[in-house]
């Protein structure tokens, strides 16, 4: 195909290689939820999208090393932000997973957490259930300028690491923002 050169947009013809869509992604144009944590999906205020990140091998040559590309991703941590509800809904919510997952007093702990979560398989068998019920799906969808979702980041068999601790001040007049970290399988992003 030859290349016209053109004075004016309006004067040449709009191809398959220029974007189609030039609205911008708003960084406050978000909605997060996980299943079995709809207060703190509710009330989120920040989440990110992680950095992903591949190895490489070096290949040593007498002139110049080169690079090629490894075999393993790297996902980073996902973070979130959210307002903590005055009874602290929430932030139990959170609270309430981390203990079922790490047994601090019994180990009947982690069961009685996996049992509460049951209702999301009914259909699977008891032990399988209890194992899947520990971790859930996340997900962050992008919103339009519509503020409709126009992007899925699905963040796969995701469970907290870290919620932070919170500092009572008399001073402080500010609301309560908690801030939790999740480890993950992966993402996928889907057009919606």
């Amino acid at each position: 195909m030859a290349y016209t050169p053109t004075s004016n947009i309006t004067e040449g013809t709009w191809d398959a290689g220029n974007p189609s869509d030039l609205d911008y992604l708003k960084p406050n144009g978000f909605r997060f939820q996980v299943h079995n944590i709809p207060n703190v999906s509710f009330f989120c205020q920040s989440a990110n999208i992680p950095e992903i990140s591949i190895g490489q091998a070096q290949m040593a040559t007498p002139l110049q090393d080169y690079y090629e590309p490894g075999e393993k991703l790297a996902y980073g941590e996902l973070l979130i932000r959210f307002l903590i509800q005055e009874n602290m809904a929430n932030y139990n919510e959170l609270h309430n997973w981390m203990v079922g997952l790490g047994s601090p007093e019994d180990s009947a702990q982690y069961k009685e957490y996996a049992d509460s979560q049951r209702y999301r398989f009914p259909q699977i068998n008891e032990k399988k259930a209890r194992n899947l019920a520990i971790k859930s799906d996340a997900t962050l969808f992008v919103l339009d300028s519509n503020n409709n979702p126009a992007t899925a980041i699905q963040f796969k068999d995701a469970f907290p690491i870290s919620l932070s601790g919170l500092e009572f001040d008399v001073t402080d007049t500010e609301y309560f923002v908690g801030t939790a970290i999740f480890r993950y399988l992966n993402f996928k992003v889907e057009a919606l």
